[in-house]
């Protein structure tokens, strides 16, 4: 591994680029928006349509241009090394669009996601969610608080689920897509409302800022899970996998919430695993 790979990174560093970065890829992606898409499927009811690949090319081009040394795990490009092959030192978690089906659906909710992973810590310290369509930027480092457009944020205060809002998505696997709508007939008797938004990512920034009290999921991707992990964690909120566990690069369901709710959402989703019925 270079030099240059190896050396620490300081975390405001990190953040800057991840910033710049995010916002390379929404510049990218709003340049599209509401024009003419080419929409192809990978996948049953998952698109891709040519902006993704633009955006997450912008970047990895920004990040490439600082960090030559570091790796990529990206939505549409897949993992990647440095040039020596080995694993790289830092790794840069990207989602171009998240969101596509709202992005081709000319419906403004979406947005573009980086976070990056540092081994020292083995978790995401530094992450920039940016909505380019509100002109709106979530940023965070490890240990440094989460911010929104540079105003400190603070998940909900909700005690009970009679007072709290909650958002979902059904993802593409229509196993998952019917248990959580299973859940979510549970859900929608329990709290005070319900929201299907349709960007995990963008879902996740909301509760980090207080907008919504809770998100669940039962099998997102690191790239939906890295910066968004880190926003929630910094402005106080828990995120764990619906066992309660903490969530990992690899798919995994997720549990969003304040730190008072957290064990009544985790009860919830337990009464309502794979292997029951809710």
């Amino acid at each position: 591994m270079s030099q240059a790979s190896q050396q620490k990174v300081d975390l405001e560093e990190l953040r800057r680029v991840a910033v710049e970065a995010a916002r390379a890829a929404g510049a990218v992606a709003l340049s599209g928006f509401r024009g003419e898409l080419q929409v192809r499927s990978k996948g049953h009811k998952d698109i891709v349509t040519q902006y993704d690949t633009k955006a997450e090319d912008a970047a990895m081009g920004v990040i490439g241009g600082h960090f030559p040394g570091h790796g990529f795990l990206a939505e549409e490009s897949g993992a990647s090394h440095n040039e020596e092959g080995t694993q790289p030192h830092y790794l840069w978690v990207i989602d171009p669009i998240d969101g596509t089906h709202n992005y081709a659906m000319q419906l403004p909710f979406w947005c573009c996601s980086v976070g990056v992973i540092a081994p020292e810590a083995k978790a995401v310290v530094a992450a920039a969610v940016y909505d380019p369509v509100h002109d709106e930027l979530f940023t965070a480092t490890a240990g440094g608080g989460a911010y929104l457009n540079g105003k400190l944020m603070q998940v909900s205060a909700p005690q009970q689920f009679e007072d709290a809002s909650f958002a979902f998505d059904l993802g593409h696997d229509a196993y998952i897509a019917n248990r959580m709508l299973d859940l979510t007939k549970r859900m929608y008797e329990e709290a005070k409302r319900v929201r299907l938004l349709g960007s995990a990512v963008l879902a996740m920034a909301y509760v980090a800022a207080g907008r919504l009290d809770g998100f669940y999921h039962m099998g997102l991707q690191p790239w939906d899970l890295a910066a968004a992990s880190l926003l929630v964690r910094e402005a106080g909120g828990s995120i764990t996998d619906w066992e309660g566990k903490p969530v990992g690069w690899h798919r995994s369901g997720a549990a969003v919430t304040n730190p008072a709710l957290h064990p009544q959402l985790l009860a919830l989703l337990k009464s309502c695993s794979l292997d029951l019925e809710c």
